[in-house]
């Protein structure tokens, strides 16, 4: 069931992405008359919650059938199992947080390449190791601030590529210029720390309570749907003279006269908005799965692997072109993650210490007669010599 989960979750997640990126090189008619790319991350937002609302929906009728089915008695599913004493006011902090993370995402999306925002995500990691030892009670040893300076190395390759093959990779890019996609990469990067946060957040609180993941997302659902609302409203009159950020009709963050044009004149677009609501109640729902059957860090992992997908597809496309250098940088990002969970580097050490402590050993022991080695190595001396 666990391997279900996580293929569900790397299919979704990868929809989610792929999707975005196809409506931000689409174009639609605005209300003014001229053709612009679809950028519009707090309607897209709006939507995402709206996917999530589904959830508690669909949480509420499978409780009431079960109950129904038992006579008045519960009934122990994995979709409705869990703690009923629940708070929704507990899943208010989580909502604001995806609503600021998912912006910010969205918008460093439209501004940069889909491999590079994929790969850049990783560095949740970093903050989500931070925040673990601060409210997890979550120890951070060597191997962990290794893994950290490795990320940190491998997101700096990127990033520096990233400002260089805006010259001659630009099909994917609605401003194509390297001001527009570092801007694009520092978002993404500031939106990684509060998906930290929220990830910490549910980690700590789902585990504790046990709340039905169904339940909890569709709570978060319908938070994030009046906060997406209240900030849909501000954003629609925040003049924004600076480029790329006022691509709109009135020169607003997010125009929402434009969206309903827009959609009108392409038709693509009104079907990959509406295959992305459900692709994300999909993704949310397996997220706090991971979270609350194994950790956030496991979550990041396993969204680390999505870079491969996005990153074939990017090509396939013809929206990106394999690059060397990019592959290196990722290389040495995930390096990073291995070594944040699994310490390989340090095994691989110890292993290469332990061996030649061994042969010394044994040299020590040897027979100088026959040149053949003590018998029975003691397992603890080499411990001791390490």
């Amino acid at each position: 069931m666990n391997n279900i989960i996580v293929l569900l979750f790397l299919i979704s997640s990868t929809c989610n992405t792929l999707l975005i990126k196809w409506t931000n090189t689409l174009k639609g008619e605005c209300s003014d008359g001229k053709w612009r790319y679809f950028q519009h991350p707090v309607a897209l937002t709006f939507l995402m919650f709206l996917g999530e609302c589904i959830c508690f929906l669909i949480y509420k009728t499978i409780f009431a059938l079960l109950r129904r089915r038992n006579d008045g008695s519960e009934d122990n599913n994995l979709l409705t199992s869990g703690d009923r004493e629940f708070r929704p006011m507990a899943m208010l902090l989580p909502a604001f947080l995806n609503t600021i993370t998912t912006i910010l995402l969205l918008t460093g999306l439209y501004l940069t390449y889909a491999s590079s925002f994929q790969a850049i995500r990783c560095s949740t990691i970093i903050f989500v190791g931070l925040f673990g030892s601060i409210y997890l009670n979550q120890h951070l040893i060597g191997r962990h601030w290794s893994a950290i300076i490795i990320i940190a190395c491998g997101l700096t390759i990127i990033i520096s590529k990233d400002m260089l093959r805006v010259e001659y990779e630009q099909t994917s890019l609605a401003h194509p210029n390297s001001n527009a996609v570092l801007s694009g990469d520092l978002l993404i990067i500031c939106a990684s720390i509060f998906q930290a946060a929220k990830m910490t957040f549910e980690e700590k609180y789902v585990k504790a309570c046990n709340v039905p993941i169904l339940q909890a997302l569709g709570w978060q659902g319908i938070w994030g749907v009046v906060i997406t609302s209240l900030l849909a409203i501000c954003m629609n009159y925040l003049p924004t003279p600076i480029s790329p950020f006022n691509d709109s009709t009135r020169e607003v963050f997010d125009d929402l006269q434009d969206i309903f044009s827009q959609l009108q004149s392409n038709p693509w677009l009104l079907v990959a908005v509406c295959i992305f609501a459900v692709t994300t109640a999909i993704h949310g729902f397996t997220s706090l799965a991971i979270i609350r059957f194994s950790s956030s860090a496991n979550l990041v992992l396993a969204d680390s692997i999505r870079f491969y997908f996005v990153w074939l597809m990017a090509c396939l496309l013809e929206w990106e072109y394999i690059n060397l250098v990019t592959i290196i940088g990722y290389c040495i990002l995930q390096l990073g993650l291995i070594t944040y969970r699994r310490a390989t580097i340090l095994e691989w050490y110890r292993s290469i210490l332990l061996r030649i402590a061994r042969n010394r050993y044994a040299e020590m022991t040897a027979d100088p007669a026959t040149g053949v080695g003590g018998a029975g190595i003691p397992t603890n001396r080499p411990a001791d010599i390490i």
